[in-house]
C-alpha cells in the first residue's frame, strides 16, 4: 500500500475504534485458556478504556495483556497491548464524560456512569488497554487494504 493510502487506512481504523459501540476483549485465563467477551468502552488518547468484572477481570489480574477487536470480520480492526487496572477516579473526567456521551444505562435510561465500577469489588473495575500494535484489513481486498503498525 502506498504511504498516503496506508496513512488514510490507519486513520480510518482509528476512527472506527473511536466510533465502535462494542469491543471484544480477548484475554487468557489463569489456566492458560483463551477467553473472549464483549465490553463497552471508549477510545481516548491511544488507549481503550473499558469496565468489566467476572472472568475478564480475573484474567486481566493474572495476565494484564489483551487483544481488542471490533465486531466485523470483513472490516477488521484489532489492537493489542498491556492492560492496567485503574485504581482511582482522579483525573478521569474525560473518560467518564466520554462514557456518558456514548452510552445509556439500560435500566435507568440515564447516561451511563462508568466510575462506580471502580468500587464494585470482587475484581470488577475500569481498565485501560494501551495500544502496542494495531492490525486492520478489508476482507476481499487484503492485499490492497491491510496495515499493521505500532503507535507513534
Amino acid at each position: 500500500m502506498e504511504p498516503q493510502a496506508e496513512h488514510a487506512f490507519r486513520e480510518r481504523a482509528l476512527a472506527q475504534l473511536r466510533a465502535a459501540r462494542t469491543y471484544w476483549i480477548a484475554s487468557t485465563t489463569p489456566s492458560g485458556r483463551p477467553h473472549s467477551a464483549p465490553v463497552w468502552g471508549v477510545w481516548l488518547d491511544g488507549a481503550l478504556w473499558f469496565g468489566t468484572e467476572g472472568q475478564k477481570a480475573k484474567n486481566l489480574a493474572a495476565t494484564p495483556y489483551a487483544v481488542a477487536h471490533l465486531d466485523s470480520g470483513d472490516d477488521v480492526v484489532m489492537v493489542r497491548g498491556p492492560v492496567t487496572r485503574v485504581e482511582d477516579a482522579s483525573g478521569l473526567d474525560r473518560v467518564a464524560g466520554a462514557f456518558r456521551e456514548k452510552y445509556v444505562d439500560g435500566v435507568s435510561g440515564e447516561p451511563f456512569d462508568v466510575l462506580p465500577v471502580l468500587e464494585m469489588g470482587a475484581g470488577a473495575g475500569l481498565f485501560r488497554l494501551d495500544a502496542e500494535l494495531f492490525h486492520a484489513w478489508l476482507e476481499g481486498a487484503f492485499e490492497q487494504a491491510n496495515a499493521r503498525w505500532r503507535p507513534g
